[in-house]
């Protein structure tokens, strides 16, 4: 028999409490059956871990990192720039000089010795204001990888609880198949002792043991799919692929969703859409950053120098020159073929593309919601029918093997009752499935997935 599941209310219409970071509830699942030497993994569990553990969650990670590296005023060009330099040159040169005066100076290996030494700031003061479009877009970008944090941390819960629940189905249905094996073996005892004593023919018995054998086969391979299941979780959770554990016994739903409130939450705090409004800040900057560059660049230059330079080669042999220095310059263009003026107006025409795909995504987003939800309620239109096709099936198998027990009911009658039965359980479970799958794609295009305050 199946366990049919209970509802239950999550606050806040999503799949973790906010007052913690990665744990769904505890004490979700009730009735749990672990099997020996397994460990049980809940969904609690298996979310902190794959929040904590999963590859394309770390990377994300890390890349955040390098924005929030580059996040600093020096990289927004509000800083100096700082240097020392030095050198040492010696050479050895033929030297034929003559000046106005009449003096001559021959030297066939005249040596030079050339000292410099200096420390140097140039500062841009003024570049149209660029510098500070420059700060304004790394926050953004900081602020964009944060979003790819949770973008892919969504992205990961969301596949978790799809893996998790189809383990639980994958279980459901071995017990299910189970229920018919034993099933299928009773009524192949039933038929051995009756052909063994005449009262039936051995046909009804074979007939019997092939269906036990078929119903053999079918837990076998129910059995591979569940381990498969488990080997793709332990991916995502990026754990030991043959590592065992044992999950809940059935499918949990949440409280009827409500469209409004899903619709006001994607209109909010859909990610996707969120991304969509900082490309939209960003090609704004850019606009910014094209405008400034029609202003005037005033930049200061200040050091200390030092020279010194020894030579047989003029009639100067010694110079040393050392002494600090400032100077102030500014670079304006007066005319560049109207390329400034052209990149401006291509900056607006980005910026008017970056709000119509804004616009175009929360549509899409909006109609995608409605789509899922149209297919959540006839779905759990689905499980009430099939809550009530189950009951009959199941009271149809009770008569029925009673009837077959005292001899009323054809072995073939029971078979086909008792497959009515299997497709019935089958059906259950599918249609619990398919409402979870649709339940989280809600919740996900919802933006409650993740409490809001979780990166």
């Amino acid at each position: 028999m199946i366990l049919l599941p209970k509802k239950c209310i999550v606050p806040g219409h999503g799949l973790i409490s906010a007052a913690r970071l990665t744990l769904l509830a505890v004490g979700l699942f009730a009735g749990i059956q672990c099997s020996i030497g397994q460990p049980f993994l809940s969904l609690d569990d298996a979310v902190k871990i794959g929040m904590e553990n999963n590859f394309g969650i770390r990377i994300v990670r890390n890349e955040v990192d390098i924005t929030t590296n580059n996040n600093t005023p020096g990289n927004a060009g509000f800083l100096p720039v700082v240097s020392i330099s030095g050198g040492y040159e010696t050479s050895v040169k033929h030297a034929d000089v003559r000046v106005m005066s009449g003096q001559e100076l021959n030297e066939s290996a005249a040596g030079t010795d050339w000292v410099d030494a200096g420390i140097f700031l140039n500062w841009t003061l003024f570049d149209g204001m660029n510098m500070f479009v420059n700060r304004d877009r790394l926050n953004k970008l900081q602020e964009m990888g944060e979003l790819q944090i949770r973008m892919e941390m969504e992205k990961t819960l969301s596949l978790i609880i799809m893996v998790y629940n189809d383990i639980v189905r994958n279980q459901m249905m071995e017990k299910v198949l189970r229920e018919q094996v034993d099933l299928s073996g009773e009524r192949t005892r039933i038929a051995e002792t009756r052909s063994s004593i005449g009262a039936a023919s051995e046909l009804e018995y074979l007939r019997a043991q092939v269906d036990l054998n078929a119903d053999e086969s079918s837990l076998i391979q129910q059995k591979a799919l569940t381990n498969n299941a488990c080997i793709a979780l332990n991916e995502i959770l990026a754990r030991d692929a043959t590592l065992a554990f044992q999950v809940a016994d059935t499918i949990l739903l949440q409280e009827l969703l409500d469209l409004d409130v899903l619709t006001d939450h994607c209109l909010k705090f859909n990610t996707e859409l969120l991304g969509e409004k900082y490309n939209t800040e960003l090609s704004q900057l850019d606009l910014r950053s094209m405008q400034g560059v029609r202003y005037p660049v005033v930049a200061l230059s200040t050091g200390y120098n030092f020279l010194e330079n020894e030579t047989d080669a003029s009639f100067i042999e010694y110079n040393r020159q050392l002494g600090p220095y400032i100077g102030l310059s500014l670079d304006f263009t007066l005319f560049d073929g109207m390329n400034r003026t052209r990149e401006v107006k291509n900056a607006h025409i980005d910026l008017d593309n970056a709000r119509l795909r804004e616009e175009e995504v929360q549509l899409n987003l909006v109609a995608r919601l409605n789509q899922h939800f149209n297919q959540y309620k006839s779905e759990l239109r689905v499980i009430d029918l099939e809550k009530q096709n189950l009951i009959l099936a199941e009271k149809n198998m009770d008569i029925a093997r009673e009837s077959y027990r005292v001899g009323s009911l054809s072995s073939i009658e029971l078979r086909v009752v008792q497959e009515n039965l299997l497709e019935a359980q089958s059906r259950m479970i599918k249609a619990l499935y398919r409402v979870k799958l649709q339940e989280t794609e809600l919740l996900r295009l919802s933006g409650t997935l993740l409490p809001q305050e979780i990166n």
